[in-house]
């Protein structure tokens, strides 16, 4: 019984081995030597650099819309806008008196008539309208204002109706509901912040929420406001999908007014932190499976996590198959020889990346020996020689 056990074992070991010279072939490639498919794909691959996050689409997306919003209207500070609280005060009104009150005569009376001392109008709620409702004046409209404007509105109301001279008027923004940006996701503290700082980027909200959670990926995905509808139905379906940026280049970029990838937020942007996720890794290396992604996360550090790289894999043409957005995908091989010797830099990993080692045909088969030889020492130390 012994016997025929460690024959059986020894048939498997040759079998492995002969397994391993039919596949090598197929599990690497020479060097130098391209299929044609994956030279014509590289050929029609989209301006993408190897290990970038953003597709082509994306990008140009993303800098059109920087631009558009670079060049157009500039705000100063907040808008008032519907639903907003406001605290509004008129001392002058409020306490009756003062060098700015005004005495007007009333319909038939023959003297001057004090104006009544009003309350200050506190708690106001802006209308659906954009409307607010004063004493002495009525509705004036806020919405589009900010609180400076809207401050020089009133004494211009109070003074055209005859109310004070020189009135003096205070307009704080209790809260704020109409023209917030939403940052969700992966960021420390998720919530909806107000546009209170003139040309704030999508890298200043992010950082207003706390910037990225330790859970954070590298993706960001930003969902800008529509300014306007598209002319075209085929346009409208690529504008409403969410533009995916790396968070790397975000909150390292220049300080360039709002151009470039780090664009100008608007009211109704929503910007959501991508968690980590997972990389799988796959091919010639020690624990082939899923691995979870940070956010330094290199090809190498996937690799070592992993256990590292078999003496018969292709160190020089380790795979990695990326999907940069909906129908868009990018491959590109690296090599880790370059990489450890500091000659190449390591490629960034993000969520959903595929990783294979492929094997070399030189080391496959001196790793088929080894293996045999491996088997058969534990083959001998099994089987009775007589």
């Amino acid at each position: 019984m012994l016997m025929h056990d460690g024959w059986f074992r020894l048939r498997r070991v040759a079998s492995m081995f002969a397994a391993v010279l039919l596949l090598a072939p197929f599990g690497g490639c020479a060097p130098g030597a391209k299929p044609a498919a994956n030279a014509a794909r590289a050929q029609a691959a989209p301006a993408v650099s190897a290990g970038d996050l953003m597709s082509s689409q994306d990008r140009t997306r993303l800098e059109a819309l920087a631009a558009a919003r670079a060049n157009g209207p500039s705000d100063d500070g907040y808008r008032i806008g519907p639903d907003d609280l406001l605290d509004i005060r008129i001392p002058d009104v409020l306490d009756g008196q003062g060098a700015g009150l005004l005495n007007r005569p009333g319909p038939g009376t023959p003297g001057p008539v004090a104006v009544a001392a009003a309350p200050a109008a506190q708690g106001l709620r802006v209308s659906d309208r954009g409307d607010i409702t004063l004493p002495f004046i009525g509705q004036v409209h806020a919405e589009g204002l900010t609180g400076t404007e809207l401050e020089a509105e009133i004494a211009r109301r109070l003074v055209k109706e005859g109310i004070l001279r020189q009135p003096r008027v205070s307009v704080q923004i209790v809260e704020y509901r109409s023209r917030v940006v939403a940052v969700i996701g992966s960021v420390e503290r998720p919530g909806l912040y107000p546009l209170t700082r003139p040309r704030a980027t999508l890298a200043d909200m992010i950082w207003a929420a706390g910037g990225p959670a330790k859970e954070a990926g590298r993706v960001v995905e930003f969902a800008p406001a529509a300014d306007s509808a598209p002319s075209r139905a085929a346009e409208a379906a690529p504008a409403s999908a969410p533009i995916r940026v790396d968070v790397e280049l975000l909150l390292h970029a220049p300080v360039d007014h709002g151009q470039g990838i780090n664009a100008r937020v608007r009211p109704g942007d929503v910007i959501t932190v991508s968690p980590a996720g997972s990389v799988l890794v796959d091919g010639w290396v020690q624990k082939p499976g899923s691995y979870p992604v940070t956010r330094g996360l290199t090809l190498s550090g996937a690799i070592a996590a992993a256990g590292g790289d078999m003496f018969a894999s292709d160190r020089k043409h380790a795979a990695v198959k990326r999907t940069l957005g909906p129908g868009e995908e990018r491959s590109f091989t690296v090599d880790l020889e370059a990489v450890r010797e500091g000659r190449a830099p390591d490629v960034p990993i993000t969520d959903g990346d595929v990783v294979r080692v492929p094997a070399s045909t030189v080391r496959v088969v001196p790793y088929g020996a080894y293996t045999l030889l491996k088997g058969l020492v534990y083959v001998g130390g099994s089987v009775p020689l007589f």
